[in-house]
This record gives C-alpha cells, sequence and structure tokens, in this order.
C-alpha cells in the first residue's frame, strides 16, 4: 500500500460532501424557482392534495439529489462512489502486489535454509579436514615426539658418559703434568749431570795430561842416575883392582836407571794412550755441541709434552662445551615440541567456533522460515515471532570462549569489520 492510502478515505468523504452540498444547493434552488409552479399549476391539474404534493415534491428532490450525486460521481470519477471503486481497485493491485512481493520474498527467505544447508555442510567439510589435517599433525608429531625422546636419552646417555670421561681424562691431564712436571725435572737434572760429566772427564784429562811433568821429572832423575852410574863406572876403573866392586854397582846402577826410563817412557806412553781414548770417547759426547744439542731436543721435547697436555685440556674443554650445547639444544627442542604440539589443539577451539556459527546458521534458518510465515500471513498482527536480537542474546550466552565474546560485543558496537583479536598478542589456545 502506497503512503497516502490512510488519505484516501478523507478525500472520499470530502468529496461525497462536496457533491452533496452541490446537489443539495442545485435542487433547494430547482426547488425554490419551480414553487409556485408546481402548487398552483401541477397539483391542481393532477388532482393531488397539497400535503401529498408536498411529499411526492420531497421525494422526487430526494430523488433528483441522488441522481444528480450518481451523475456527478460518474462525470467526475468514473463510478458511482465518489472514486471508492476505483481506489478498491487500486487497494486490491496493491495487495495483490504486496502479496507477490511477500511470496517472493517467502520463497527466498524459504531459500535461505538450502544456502545455509550448503555453508553448513562446507562448514562441516571443513571441520573434518582440519580433523584429519589436525589428526595426522598429531601423529607425526607425536612420531617426533618418540624421536626426540630417544635423542634426548641418548644425548643424555651420552653426557653422562662423556662427563665421566671427562673427569678420568682430567685426572689424566692431573697425572700426565704432574709426569711431565717430573720429566721437565729429569730433563733439568740429564743436563746439569752431563755438565758435570763433561767437566770431570775434562778434569781428568788435564790431571793425566799434568802426569807428564812427572814423568819427564823421573826420565831426568834417570838420566842423571846413569850419567853418575858412567861416572862411577870411570872413577872406578881408575881406581883399578880397588874400585872392581864399585864399578859392578855403577854397572847395576847404570842398568836399573836405564830400566827406570824404559818404565817411565811407557808409563808415558800408557797415560797418553788413556787421556786419549778418554778424549776420544767422550769427545762427541762430552762437547759443549753435544751437550746443547741435547739440551736443546730435550726442551724441545718438554714443550711439547706442555703443549699436547694443554691441548688435550683444551680440547677437553670443548667436548665439555659441545656437549652442553646439545643438552641445551636437545632440552630446548624438546620444549619447543611440546609448545608446538599444544599449538595443534587449535582445531578443538575451531573445531567449536564452527559449531558455533552451524547452531546460528540453524536459528538463522528457523527465524527465516519464521519471517516467511509472517510475510504470508500478514493479515493476522496477531502472530508471535522471536526477534533476531533474542537469538543474538541467546546465542552470546551459549559461548564458551572469550574470543566470541569479545568478536560478539565488537560487532553489535559497530566493530564488525575489525578484524577478530586485532592488537592482540596472538590467539590464545582453550582446551574442552
Amino acid at each position: 500500500m502506497s503512503p497516502s492510502s490512510p488519505r484516501k478515505p478523507r478525500q472520499i468523504m470530502l468529496r461525497s460532501i462536496l457533491v452533496t452540498l452541490g446537489v443539495s444547493v442545485v435542487t433547494c434552488w430547482f426547488v425554490f424557482l419551480a414553487h409556485g409552479w408546481y402548487h398552483a399549476s401541477l397539483l391542481p391539474t393532477l388532482g393531488v392534495s397539497v400535503a401529498l404534493g408536498d411529499a411526492l415534491g420531497t421525494l422526487l428532490a430526494m430523488m433528483a439529489a441522488l441522481v444528480g450525486q450518481l451523475v456527478v460521481s460518474r462525470t467526475l470519477f468514473n463510478d458511482e462512489m465518489f472514486g471508492v471503486a476505483h481506489m478498491q481497485t487500486r487497494m486490491r493491485e496493491e495487495r495483490e502486489k504486496m502479496r507477490l512481493v511477500a511470496d517472493e520474498v517467502a520463497g527466498e527467505l524459504l531459500a535461505v535454509k538450502t544456502f545455509d544447508d550448503v555453508v553448513r555442510n562446507q562448514l562441516d567439510g571443513v571441520v573434518d579436514q582440519t580433523e584429519s589435517a589436525a589428526f595426522d599433525m598429531t601423529q607425526r608429531l607425536q612420531t617426533i615426539d618418540q624421536v626426540v625422546g630417544r635423542l634426548d636419552n641418548f644425548v643424555t646417555r651420552t653426557t653422562s658418559e662423556s662427563l665421566q670421561r671427562i673427569e678420568d681424562s682430567e685426572a689424566s691431564i692431573a697425572q700426565n703434568r704432574a709426569m711431565i712436571g717430573k720429566m721437565t725435572e729429569y730433563i733439568q737434572r740429564r743436563i746439569a749431570a752431563a755438565e758435570t760429566d763433561q767437566q770431570r772427564v775434562s778434569q781428568v784429562v788435564a790431571e793425566a795430561r799434568a802426569l807428564e811433568s812427572l814423568v819427564q821429572l823421573i826420565r831426568d832423575i834417570a838420566a842423571q842416575t846413569n850419567l853418575l852410574a858412567l861416572n862411577a863406572a870411570i872413577e872406578a876403573a881408575r881406581a883399578g883392582e880397588a874400585g872392581r866392586g864399585f864399578a859392578v854397582v855403577a854397572d847395576e846402577v847404570r842398568k836399573l836407571s836405564q830400566e827406570s826410563d824404559k818404565a817411565v817412557t811407557r808409563i808415558n806412553q800408557g797415560i797418553q794412550a788413556v787421556a786419549t781414548t778418554i778424549e776420544e770417547q767422550f769427545s762427541d759426547a762430552l762437547s759443549t755441541q753435544q751437550v746443547d744439542k741435547e739440551r736443546a731436543i730435550l726442551k724441545v721435547f718438554s714443550e711439547q709434552m706442555a703443549e699436547l697436555s694443554r691441548s688435550y685440556e683444551e680440547a677437553t674443554e670443548n667436548v665439555k662445551n659441545v656437549l652442553a650445547t646439545v643438552q641445551e639444544c636437545s632440552t630446548e627442542l624438546s620444549s619447543m615440541f611440546m609448545d608446538t604440539l599444544a599449538s595443534v589443539q587449535f582445531q578443538d577451539v575451531t573445531r567449536q567456533q564452527l559449531e558455533h556459527v552451524g547452531a546460528a546458521l540453524r536459528r538463522l534458518d528457523s527465524h527465516a522460515i519464521m519471517l516467511a510465515e509472517r510475510l504470508r500471513a500478514f493479515e493476522n498482527p496477531q502472530m508471535d515471532f522471536t526477534p533476531l536480537s533474542e537469538h543474538l542474546s541467546a546465542m552470546f550466552d551459549q559461548y564458551v570462549m572469550s574470543q566470541q565474546r569479545d568478536t560478539h560485543l565488537r560487532t553489535l558496537s559497530g566493530g564488525g569489520t575489525a578484524r577478530a583479536g586485532a592488537g592482540s598478542e596472538g590467539p590464545k589456545v582453550e582446551l574442552f
């Protein structure tokens, strides 16, 4: 019905009043003009009394007024009801249009259920696919968890064994350090002993060489004795028979002097041979260059042993650091895996949210069907139905997650275009 429909009854009443007044005025004017002729000529001619004539005149006037109204209504409004028939026709047409529109809208509202069924089935498919993917992911994560568990156990066991070996190695390092200290002391003693032996051999050789002067002295004494024996023999020969015994003694003394000279010569040769042999035997071993060479070799050996000990300590420390890093990474990996496994539970949250969406779609189906019935029964103003706002309130009461409530309130307050959870740190998992 058009917005001007409530004004049309008043227009029809106004038309009726105006036409009635107009016809009444014309009738009264006609009666006024024809009054004399009617009473003076017509009534006597017809032989009708005045009272009956007035009654008949009144009837004729009323009939003339009615006919006049019909003529005017037909002339001006094309019907006998001052446009009421036309208005009724238009109202019937408008009601027919409204019925067609209502049927069309009702059909579309009834089709909402089919549309919602498609959307709901799509949501069910999403839920099934999400559950399948989450289940498959959970199985894979459980397999990874087993591998991570074995790796963690292996790392723990290996770390324990390695730490025990490191402790043993530290004890060995301490022993090696002590051994290196003892070896260094031995090297120092060996160098000192070599220097002492060199000094002693040099002293022995020097003392042996010093015996040459004594040998020479003995040789000189033997030569003097031999010369004295020769002089004694000469004097004994001069003495003749009296000096014969002295000559024998002088000859024996000369022989003894010669033997002494020979003995001294052999002794000198022996001493020289011994000194030469000592020099030849110990010249290489006790030379200054050899001692310096041995000192350098022993020093290099000592430094290499100390460097080997330091390298072993550094290797042990590196192994400890590597084991600590591996242990830390293994622990962190296990923690990250547990966090990942907990994050997989998003499917539960998604499923619950989609179930609430499905329930909301079913409410919308019922509401659309009710609206379709209401449109088709628009002539019945007493038909009861539940407003959509009450459905929204019921949906809000059924929420189990704060994010759903926040989104609901944000949408109702005009923030429906904002992304849910915007500005928050991240979605929080709620398990049920």
